[in-house]
């Protein structure tokens, strides 16, 4: 398969469809550029499952209970039902 693109000033390039579909990619998804040793570059999809972020929020608990979160939810719902009137 050979596709060809064009390179804009801001150095963005569209990823033909029959590629994205090809590596399984789509909007918002991150791709790698690899150079292998023949001097190509060559595009790879980076696909995140959990166990790549598992543990981040392990030291991070919020303070106060969970009344205290409810009310805070429940406050910020009323303040934005307010602002949409």
């Amino acid at each position: 398969m050979k596709k060809i693109s064009t390179v804009t000033k801001k150095g963005q390039v569209t990823i033909p469809q029959m590629v994205r579909e090809e590596l399984n990619i789509s909007y918002g998804e991150k791709i790698e550029f690899v150079t292998n040793e023949k001097g190509e570059v060559v595009l790879k999809p980076v696909k995140t499952d959990l166990s790549d972020i598992y543990g981040a929020l392990q030291d991070r608990k919020p303070k106060g209970s969970h009344e205290d979160h409810r009310k805070l939810a429940q406050e910020w719902v009323a303040k934005k039902r307010s602002e949409k009137e």
